[in-house]
């Protein structure tokens, strides 16, 4: 069978900023976890918005990886002085490519940034600094596979299957490096459905399934799992949800 071909969002960044030389980049474990899945990953620039569309006819699906925070005016909200590394040409882009994705039926996996992306897409207004509204912290600087705390998954019929194949259960023990997020069920859109919370509300995954489709089109979850599977490989669930909804279209 063909892997399908998963566009993997990257971040900007600089190596010797004398010379103005500028590097799109990601995490090579992102790569790894959709190969390990079944799928072939591809980086996609952050491009200017028009070549959204055009790239999302030449991919199967879409993973939005993690990176700096977004600008809080595409939410409606002042900067708090705690946001920061925002990049208005990777929102440009990635909201683009995610509109282009949920229009044309393109599975969608979001992580860390990717959640939050995905949240505000939606509708969504971000917490953007969680130290203020919570003593659980979330984002722990400790190398992967450090773990941070549990989160609790709900039942949900539409990923039974691929939760019970990756042995997940109720609760699940997940690693943390994100000071923004959904600070709780109530914030989330209407539209969106959660699928995990940590011990202190904070939405920790959560799930879209047009009225129209059996199966759900878009994933996102806030921890990191791409530095965990290969330790722990229950982490690799999201992945190979993207990839058997990519190869099946639905």
């Amino acid at each position: 069978m063909r892997r399908p071909l998963i566009g993997v969002t990257v971040k900007n960044t600089r190596e010797r900023a004398s010379l103005k030389r500028a590097w799109s980049a990601t995490e090579t474990a992102y790569l790894r976890a959709i190969w390990r899945a079944g799928g072939l990953p591809v980086m996609l620039p952050n491009l200017p918005p028009e070549a959204a569309a055009m790239i999302v006819e030449r991919v199967d699906g879409v993973l939005l990886t993690g990176g700096g925070d977004i600008d809080p005016a595409r939410y409606g909200a002042s900067r708090h002085p705690e946001t920061a590394e925002v990049d208005p040409d990777r929102d440009a882009f990635e909201f683009a490519l995610l509109e282009a994705a949920r229009d044309r039926g393109r599975p969608i996996l979001g992580i860390c940034r990717g959640f939050q992306v995905m949240a505000v897409a939606w509708g969504g207004i971000l917490c953007q600094h969680l130290p203020d509204i919570t003593e659980l912290v979330h984002n722990r600087d400790q190398p992967p596979p450090a773990l941070a705390h549990p989160v609790r998954l709900y039942s949900n019929p539409a990923l039974m299957d691929i939760l019970q194949a990756c042995g997940v259960g109720e609760v699940l023990e997940v690693n943390s490096y994100h000071h923004q997020g959904v600070p709780n069920r109530q914030q989330l859109p209407g539209a969106l459905q959660v699928l995990a919370e940590a011990p202190d509300g904070v939405v920790e995954a959560f799930l879209w399934q047009p009225e129209e489709s059996a199966t759900p089109r878009a994933l996102a979850v806030q921890w990191h799992p791409e530095l965990l599977f290969e330790a722990d490989p229950r982490h690799l669930w999201p992945f190979r949800w993207l990839v058997e909804a990519a190869q099946t279209g639905g």
